[in-house]
């Protein structure tokens, strides 16, 4: 206890270690006292004496009991697991690690796209990340969600970022249940380093193109053509705009030549039913969740660019007869799929 109390002494300021030496809570509560020690190799940790009893519950079912067990008369090690972001996201390996966590990143949707890029922006060491979606979890979205049965009736963005937090303590992810107009009337970009946008909604462009002009800040724009035979990430430094003019561009980026019998509209949020697997759809959210981490990452300006993985004639054919490329994407006719990168126009 002496060497640990020496320790704590020249390693902490003075408030600090006069604080740590009380006992008890504001609410007048006994509480824990832990010590962590930790270098590039090892840590070790301590619990103190003189805290609370700790209780734990005995058996299960009708002999479940609880049962207190008295604080530790003595220095008590402890066993310690790494959970901070440097360890988790990059096994220190990664000094971006730290620039991430004091990133703000705003999402837009929580749907089939949203949900997954949520969570690897978490397991990348994104330190936050507000995520606004106004839907709720139905059973026709289990089959491509991040969420399962248990969460069917609750609001997407809640139970999302429920279990993001539960699952990455070092990312703080703060639902909205609105959509993306109500949360620009109660809130604004000031401090967003960078903004997603994965709803497919032309509405939804329109409004951040709007907020980013008052606020410039990067933008992805991220969404999957019919039946993911194309997925596509677009990435805008803070100071290149998404609208050339009063023509939307999403649709003239996209892969393939829809004819008016598909459905166009294929948000990654809300949309209305296209025939395609969660396997299918894992490639559009790797492509998007690099690109975002990317853009995250990356000294502005830099260059405005498209990522595109597009599929093959043969899944073209499987899914509806007639379809064909655009010419830009012509060049994936003979893969299984391929990834091109181009500038954006």
């Amino acid at each position: 206890m002496g060497d640990l109390e020496r320790i704590l002494k020249g390693r902490l300021l003075p408030a600090d270690y006069s604080q740590f030496q009380i006992h008890r809570s504001r609410r007048g509560r006994e509480i824990h006292r832990v010590v962590l020690l930790r270098n590039a190799q090892f840590a070790f940790a301590y619990l103190l004496p003189g805290g609370p009893p700790t209780v734990r519950d005995i058996g299960k079912g009708k002999g479940k009991r609880k049962k207190s067990f008295p604080s530790p008369s003595k220095v008590l090690p402890l066993i310690t697991s790494r959970l901070d972001p440097n360890w988790t996201a990059g096994r220190d390996q990664h000094p971006e690690v730290d620039r991430r966590q004091a990133k703000h990143v705003l999402v837009l949707g929580a749907g089939a796209l949203g949900s997954p890029i949520v969570d690897h922006l978490a397991k990348a060491g994104v330190g936050r990340i507000s995520l606004v979606d106004a839907d709720t979890m139905s059973p026709a979205n289990v089959g491509r969600h991040l969420l399962g049965a248990e969460s069917i009736g609750e609001s997407k963005a809640r139970a999302v970022a429920k279990r993001v937090n539960l699952a990455f303590p070092s990312t703080e992810v703060v639902p909205y249940f609105k959509n993306t107009a109500a949360w620009l009337k109660e809130n604004s970009l000031v401090d967003v380093h960078a903004v997603l946008d994965l709803t497919g909604e032309p509405d939804v462009r329109a409004q951040i193109e709007n907020a980013r002009q008052k606020h410039p800040c990067p933008l992805l724009v991220g969404w999957m053509e019919p039946y993911v035979a194309a997925a596509h990430a677009c990435s805008l430094s803070s100071g290149q705009l998404w609208l050339q003019g009063p023509i939307d561009p999403l649709y003239s980026l996209q892969a393939v030549v829809w004819p008016d019998e598909v459905i166009q509209q294929e948000p990654g949020c809300s949309s209305r039913f296209q025939s395609y697997t969660a396997a299918a759809a894992e490639h559009a959210v790797a492509l998007v969740a690099e690109s975002a981490v990317e853009m995250i990452d990356a000294v502005e300006p830099f260059p405005p660019r498209v990522r595109s993985w597009v599929r093959g004639q043969l899944y073209l054919d499987k899914h509806w007869p007639g379809l064909k490329h655009n010419e830009w994407a012509s060049i994936a006719s003979g893969f299984e799929g391929l990834t091109l990168t181009r500038p954006f126009p």
